[in-house]
């Protein structure tokens, strides 16, 4: 299998596989005498479930030794039926959620209807909801019904025109309604919602590889920040394997008031 994708799957695959098994068996660590304990996760770009093999993924998967947490590897073992490439997000995601052991709820969310067109062929179990709308139109719609997401994955486009501090307001939505979520953007463009939100960035850095390659960021927050300190010796791990380094990026004090979420 040729590996052809971005580098930065990888990063955020790994910081959400653990994000969300951490907060997976918090849920189901609430109930432990339930013979059943369901986890909705909601992806608000999930794309088709299917995405190409992306560059250093043989090298990661060489290295699974290496690294503390193994939840990401576990999770990619396994082909998807009928997809030569990668498993993307959700599908990620769902495989993480029957790892844990949780009844796995999913939301599907992609504003292109021919990508949930296939997506609905990548299912591999579990309850999955398939919806097409604009992503911030669709978390308002998802976070109103009775049942509210427990985890949200939001990983906006690199060529959104509305950039990354549009996630801002869903940042702070989720923050209000304590709900797990990640949010991605582009390494080394976002310091002014890093601010905003109040939160720590987790950013691969790539230097030297164009405007384009600069490397990918994660933020977590909403309780799923919890896993940050079981993952920084992970991410210093991986971050060489993916052709880059880890770089740690603090939200700057307020300069007028003592504004932090």
């Amino acid at each position: 299998m040729e590996e052809s994708g971005d580098h930065g799957i990888l990063w955020t695959q790994f910081i959400l596989a653990a994000a969300l098994a951490r907060s997976a068996l918090a849920a189901r660590d609430l109930d432990p005498a339930a013979e059943e304990v369901a986890f909705s996760f909601a992806d608000t770009h999930a794309g088709c479930g299917c995405v190409p093999p992306p560059a250093g993924l043989g090298r990661v998967v060489d290295r699974r030794a290496d690294f503390a947490a193994r939840t990401f590897h576990d999770a990619v073992a396994a082909p998807l039926a009928g997809c030569e490439g990668h498993p993307g997000s959700w599908v990620l995601a769902g495989r993480v959620l029957r790892q844990v052991g949780v009844a796995v709820e999913i939301d599907v969310n992609d504003i292109d209807t021919a990508q949930i067109a296939r997506a609905q062929a990548n299912r591999e179990g579990g309850w999955v909801r398939f919806w097409s709308h604009d992503w911030f139109r669709f978390l308002r719609s998802r976070v109103a019904m009775p049942r509210r997401p427990d985890f949200v994955f939001i990983d906006p486009p690199p060529d959104d025109p509305r950039g990354p501090g549009y996630a801002i307001d869903a940042a702070i939505l989720l923050e209000t309604l304590a709900i797990p979520y990640m949010i991605t953007y582009p390494a080394q463009g976002a310091q002014s919602a890093i601010d905003q939100i109040g939160r720590l960035g987790l950013e691969l850095v790539r230097d030297g590889h164009g405007p384009s390659g600069r490397g990918q960021g994660a933020v977590l927050g909403g309780g799923a920040e919890t896993v940050v300190l079981d993952v920084l010796g992970d991410l210093g791990r991986l971050a060489p394997l993916l052709g880059g380094r880890f770089a740690p990026r603090l939200p700057r004090p307020p300069a007028a008031d003592d504004y932090c979420i």
